[in-house]
């Protein structure tokens, strides 16, 4: 059995036991990322038993139970009572004997039985993330600081700083209106540092929810429990969420222009010689890949002539794929010209590019394919 997850299973039970709150077999293994599944967890839980008796600790896996019955499975009357001295229980005890040590260990002072193991292993204490401590805080809303916005990345942190055994984990929640759409989990055997990771894919979440949402739309805040300030909640400063914004938006729309230039490389090449083509492309193509991604942004995704967008036919394979046409074709300039994204580039799909692109010696403008299109319709 892996001694980290029997180690994370402890926090857990230990957790629920100063509560005085039982834990459903369900809920357990949610707890531990689904790790092992709610009928397995009988191995883990018989060893945890076991290392409590053999120090004359109640048995902690008392305190998982049923969803229906509200009681530890069999294994606990027969295995676990066993190794206690109870060989072969009654049935008609099992109750009773479910209550005596429910009890006992709702009673115990488990902080002795977390330093006894601290000592034992040379370690520091072992250290327990509360899942109900932030479910309270983002039933309360207490992640919302200054002015509040459409969407939330919230990135947690599940581990405590003074937490010595991996794997460490975060955690990344998406909201739209406080209503959670997405999530996520990174993690790490021996590195802490998550910190940064987590807020790229919490972003790449909300991008693959919203390719076009906006950056005044968004705020990340970030979740640590053992915060030494009042609220374990602190903000993504505005400067530090755009950098990363930027960084990943420029990174999803130069995608999309690098297919782009090829396919218009293709269309206009042969209206060069060989020599020309490449001085050509280095003048006029490489250098205005960011007046595309300005297209991009200004036109979306959608193709101007037909409304056609790829991600609502093929799905994910399509999102974010389109092509960029020039109203003016570059091969009619004889020299560098401004570019005004807004007005001298449009969003196209392949086919209706090709149809724009069909006579060489008269490109068509989008008004006219889209009457072409009405027409045969």
């Amino acid at each position: 059995m892996n001694e980290k997850l029997l180690n994370r299973i402890e926090e857990i039970l230990v957790l629920s036991a100063n509560k005085n709150e039982l834990i459903e077999y369900g809920r357990l293994s949610r707890e531990i990322g689904g790790l092992i599944s709610p009928i397995k967890l009988n191995e883990p839980l018989g060893e945890i038993s076991l290392r409590c008796i053999k120090k004359n600790f109640p048995p902690l896996s008392v305190i998982v139970v049923n969803q229906q019955t509200q009681r530890p499975g069999e294994g606990f009357f027969t295995w676990v009572a066993s190794q206690m001295g109870y060989k072969n229980l009654p049935q008609s005890e099992w109750e009773d004997f479910f209550i005596k040590q429910k009890e006992a260990v709702f009673s115990w002072d488990w902080n002795e039985y977390i330093e006894n193991k601290a000592s034992n292993s040379g370690s520091k204490a072992v250290n327990i993330f509360s899942i109900e401590d932030l479910n309270n805080r983002l039933l309360d809303k207490s992640y919302v600081i200054g002015e509040e916005t459409r969407y939330y990345i919230l990135t947690i942190k599940k581990f405590l700083e003074t937490t010595s055994i991996g794997p460490y984990q975060y955690h990344m929640i998406l909201l739209e209106n406080h209503q959670k759409i997405s999530e996520g989990t990174l993690e790490d055997e021996n590195s802490k540092q998550l910190l940064t990771p987590s807020k790229k894919k919490g972003l790449e979440l909300l991008f693959k929810h919203n390719p076009m949402v906006h950056i005044h739309d968004i705020s990340m805040v970030h979740y640590k429990q053992d915060r030494q300030k009042n609220s374990p909640w602190a903000k993504e400063p505005a400067s530090s969420l755009r950098s990363l914004y930027n960084e990943l938006e420029n990174t999803r729309l130069r995608n999309i222009v690098d297919h782009d230039v090829e396919i218009e490389k293709q269309q206009d090449a042969t209206n060069y010689k060989d020599g020309e083509v490449k001085q050509y492309y280095g003048n006029r193509y490489e250098r205005k890949a960011k007046n595309r991604l300005k297209a991009i942004e200004i036109h979306g995704t959608i193709c101007a002539v037909c409304g056609f967008k790829f991600e609502e036919v093929y799905g994910e394979l399509g999102r974010d794929f389109i092509e960029i046409h020039h109203v003016r074709p570059l091969s009619t300039l004889n020299e560098a010209v401004e570019v005004d994204p807004a007005k001298d580039l449009v969003t196209v799909c392949p086919n209706c590019h090709r149809m724009l692109h069909r006579n060489r010696n008269k490109v068509l403008s989008v008004e006219e394919l889209k009457k072409i299109i009405q027409f045969d319709s």
